[in-house]
């Protein structure tokens, strides 16, 4: 299997008017009409009652009743970002109001994902007789049914497994469950994260004063880098959580010194979050253990929070490392697999479970096929999905059910698990799953430019008006735009290992700065006097106090003279 073929595909819409011209041509790239665009510019949606939330009056009754009677409360949480997030922004809060409270989050390796008996039963035996769960426990069913006697269950979580033939989900009955995906909720923005449902009872108890007054908008950080870190779409409430707690994530002493060790700006954007705190909340669950970056959340000590975050950071480094090792062994198998392969399912003892879901995500991408990777850890294999395609994974996973012991997860990404021994069952059903939703879909990267510049455009100026369409990410993405038709005038490679490339190119009309990460092989084809059209984002970059941009690359290819309205195919100049 050769890398997918890659497609420009520019739109052909006139810009909207009522805009400067660039973002008038991608709100209309985008399909928006006026009223569309003012809503998605308009960073300052209001907030929704908690209330509409299914469960939210019997979750606040709850709580409160075990804070008003000082019991020993649990926050269990998951070993992602966005459930460390969620589990640091409740306990804080909670804490901030005198409540007793431990918080828990399972191993990866040793428990896995979700509630279990043997962690109530610790947490019983400490003392705690009323838990809250972030970002798990729906559908924990039989746990929540036999939880220790006495026990208070609060369930909040974004997560709603799949049921054949549709049936409806089968629910931890649970004292209380928010979860806005649930049977019966009609919630505004069901695209919260674990992190912003976490946040909307925080939003709750504080309307019943039960929480300090301001304690909601003390924890938009977390619900900002749980939001983002789960690539929910940034769109309605989403939105604003992200815009207000960007401002206020710095203010958190551990994530202030994690941004610092990884050279993250202090105005910080989403594409910070989700490319330089998440990876590193996350790398303490993949590699070792997440009470690590719960820790780092939780404190408030500027010396303790600068150790967690070299340890983080640390961590991450090997994160990597173990992410090149297996990615370079899978991308070997995947490079003699056939063309027509609906799906790549690809499993190794040698690959651990905690980043398997990186590797997939790796393949997915560039392969442009939905990619399940599992890690065959004695009888049993545990793997990730990522989807392309737009194929649905979780329901491909369904088709696949009765090979299965569990999975879980969305669209865009799930977990699975089974007995090794059923592995090449779960392949032959996986694959016919996935053929089904396919359709004959060709096998093909399609990258998207929002709008055409020329090099003069390339200005601070224009980088302050595509501004307005901040917080970028899932649902509404950082604009694609492409120069056509520029010369090289140089490259060069930096980086401690020169795995990176940066690239003048310039046309008729000035000069740019390219930079492309990861790509060092490109610069044997970028010779000085070569012409390209390149396709990136427009990025701010401060150097030595002088505000500049620079153009982020996502492709190159050989210069192309005409349009490109509705896509034409073109051979990329590198793979």
């Amino acid at each position: 299997m050769q890398p997918a073929p890659r497609r420009w595909q520019l739109t052909d819409s006139k810009p909207l008017p009522g805009h400067p011209p660039v973002l008038g041509g991608i709100l209309a790239s985008r399909g928006l009409d006026a009223a569309a665009a003012a809503q998605l510019l308009d960073r300052n949606a209001d907030y929704h009652d908690p209330g509409l939330l299914k469960g939210m009056g019997q979750a606040v009754a709850a709580l409160g009743a075990a804070m008003g009677q000082r019991r020993r409360i649990a926050v269990y949480g998951d070993y992602d970002a966005d459930g460390v997030s969620a589990c640091a922004l409740l306990t804080r809060s909670l804490r901030a109001a005198g409540a007793d409270v431990v918080p828990y989050i399972p191993n990866r390796v040793g428990e896995g994902y979700g509630l279990h008996a043997a962690a109530l039963e610790e947490l019983a035996a400490q003392g705690v007789d009323c838990v809250v769960t972030v970002d798990c426990g729906t559908s924990s069913v039989a746990v929540a049914a036999g939880r220790p006697p006495g026990m208070t269950l609060i369930v909040t979580d974004h997560h709603l497994p799949l049921q054949p033939d549709s049936a409806p989900p089968a629910l931890a009955p649970a004292d209380a469950l928010v979860n806005p995906r649930q049977p019966g909720c009609d919630y505004p923005c069901p695209g919260l994260a674990g992190a912003g449902v976490a946040w909307k009872l925080v939003q709750a108890l504080e309307a019943e004063r039960l929480l300090p007054a301001g304690s909601a908008e003390r924890a938009l950080g977390l619900a900002a880098l749980g939001t983002v870190a789960d690539m929910m779409p940034l769109q309605g409430e989403n939105r604003r959580i992200v815009t207000e707690g960007l401002s206020r994530l710095g203010e958190l002493p551990g994530i202030a010194a994690l941004c610092a060790i990884a050279g993250l700006p202090q105005r910080l954007r989403a594409s910070d979050i989700g490319f330089g705190i998440a990876p590193r909340i996350n790398a303490a669950g993949r590699m070792e253990d997440a009470r690590l970056a719960l820790d780092l959340c939780l404190t408030d000590d500027p010396t303790a929070a600068r150790l967690l975050a070299e340890q983080l950071n640390t961590q991450n480094a090997s994160r990597r490392a173990a992410v090149a090792q297996a990615h370079a062994q899978a991308q070997a198998r995947v490079e003699s697999l056939p063309e027509d392969l609906p799906a790549i399912i690809l499993a190794s003892p040698d690959w651990p479970a905690g980043i398997v879901g990186l590797v997939a995500g790796r393949l997915a991408e560039k392969y442009a096929r939905p990619t399940f990777i599992a890690c065959l850890d004695g009888d049993e294999a545990t793997g990730s999905a990522r989807s392309a395609c737009g194929v649905h994974v979780l329901q491909a996973l369904e088709g696949a059910a009765d090979t299965l012991l569990r999975y879980g997860g969305h669209a865009a990404a799930a977990g699975f698990g089974l007995k090794a021994n059923r592995f090449q069952e779960f392949v032959a059903k996986l694959s016919a799953s996935v053929a089904g939703q396919l359709d004959g879909h060709p096998r093909e990267r399609v990258f998207h430019i929002d709008a055409e510049i020329v090099a003069r455009d390339a200005t601070p100026e224009l980088a302050e008006v595509l501004d307005q369409l901040e917080p970028c990410g899932q649902g509404n993405p950082q604009p694609a735009l492409m120069l056509r038709d520029a010369t090289v005038l140089k490259t060069k490679t930096f980086g401690a290992d020169r795995q990176h490339i940066g690239i003048t190119a310039g046309d008729g009309s000035g000069q740019v700065e390219a930079i492309a990460f990861h790509k060092p092989g490109i610069s044997e084809h970028l010779p000085r006097g070569r012409r390209i059209d390149l396709c990136f984002a427009l990025e701010r970059d401060d150097w030595q106090g002088r505000e500049r941009v620079r153009l982020r690359l996502h492709d190159i290819r050989p210069a192309t003279l005409t349009p490109t309205s509705g896509g034409v195919s073109v051979v990329p100049i590198a793979k």
